[in-house]
């Protein structure tokens, strides 16, 4: 955890958490435990990916969508009222290129 570390030893509280943010449920139970000490979001999920757009699936399409647009639809929803220093959310150059066998993650990002 070199990151947290760095931030921690510039006086910054950090709080890394395991979550599915695309689980609105689940993102509450996390939020109610910080205590609405939040002050920065920074989402940068994503579901790996490599088949052919030919062969994409509905299901695959689903799980792959899913990571990055409800996740970042949820945290936008949770934090929509809340006075933020940083709302970040990370994309893939794939979005804008696209990338062999990453139909779904592209559309996503």
């Amino acid at each position: 955890m070199g990151l947290r570390d760095e931030l921690v030893g510039l006086g910054v509280r950090v709080t890394v958490a395991a979550c599915d943010v695309a689980d609105a449920g689940a993102l509450g139970e996390l939020l109610a435990g910080l205590g609405g000490s939040v002050s920065a979001v920074v989402h940068a999920a994503g579901v790996a990916q490599s088949t052919p757009l030919g062969e994409v699936g509905l299901g695959e399409l689903e799980e792959v969508l899913r990571a990055k647009t409800a996740g970042a639809v949820n945290l936008d929803r949770a934090f929509a009222d809340v006075d933020l220093d940083a709302f970040v959310v990370f994309s893939s150059n794939a979005g804008t290129w696209g990338s062999g066998g990453q139909a779904a993650y592209a559309a996503a990002n």
